[in-house]
């Protein structure tokens, strides 16, 4: 199904951005694994824009699967 392959591309993506995030924290960061780590991320957006040509499209994508992770809001106040 699209929306399976959509939520891993996804899924990975933010994986990606997690381990660059890491990665450039640490004291020395390993720039040819950070080199790495964005040639990945940037592989995985490609292979998302195919599937979802606009990126509004893609943010609201994005922002339906993270909802569903989340789970539903609960009420303020």
């Amino acid at each position: 199904m699209m929306n399976s392959l959509i939520e891993r591309l996804i899924a990975t993506h933010r994986h990606l951005n997690r381990e660059i995030r890491r990665e450039a924290a640490r004291g020395v960061p390993d720039h040819f694994r950070l080199r790495h780590l964005k040639k990945q991320r940037l592989a995985v957006k490609d292979r998302l824009v195919r599937h979802i040509p606009e990126a509004s499209e893609f943010r609201r994508a994005a922002c339906r699967l993270l909802a569903r992770v989340r789970g539903p809001r609960q009420a303020e106040g």
